[in-house]
């Protein structure tokens, strides 16, 4: 197939986000201890929106450490997002959001139990490749600003 180009990789990039509802969500906690959960993810054109319990440890890690990591795809064709979080909010108090998110990944946590919440992730840096042909380059967003 050969080494595709920065405007290729972006727009693969944007169409494995819009396709994909799960993802692998990497957060830290205050003092460093990872977690990585697998988590059903909306991207809404701008940022990633995910959704949890309060109580949970990607929850808590996300309040006290904005920064995360987010993997989608195989490791023969991944995007890698490191983001920020850019808001949270109850998903009672966002109906916008809440429909957006459950018409994108097929199940809507207003009716999955209290104590849901909205997690909107901007990234910071996106990188996308296929093997190791591609990991020269890989950068399609550097410092929340596309590079193609």
């Amino acid at each position: 197939m050969g080494v595709r180009d920065l405007k290729t990789r972006k727009v693969d990039a944007l169409e494995m986000l819009s396709k994909q509802g799960d993802l692998w969500l990497a957060s830290a906690g205050g003092a460093g201890e990872a977690h990585v959960i697998a988590a059903s993810a909306w991207w809404d054109g701008t940022d990633v929106v995910v959704s949890t319990r309060s109580n949970t440890a990607t929850a808590r890690n996300l309040a006290a450490n904005p920064v995360v990591r987010l993997a989608v795809g195989s490791p023969a064709d991944a995007v890698v997002v490191d983001a920020r979080v850019a808001d949270i909010s109850a998903v009672e108090d966002v109906p916008d959001v809440a429909g957006g998110f459950a018409a994108a990944v097929g199940w809507d946590p207003r009716e999955a139990g209290e104590g849901w919440m909205f997690f909107r992730l901007r990234p910071t840096r996106i990188q996308v490749y296929r093997g190791y042909e591609e990991m020269e380059g890989r950068d399609v967003m550097r410092r929340s600003e596309w590079v193609v």
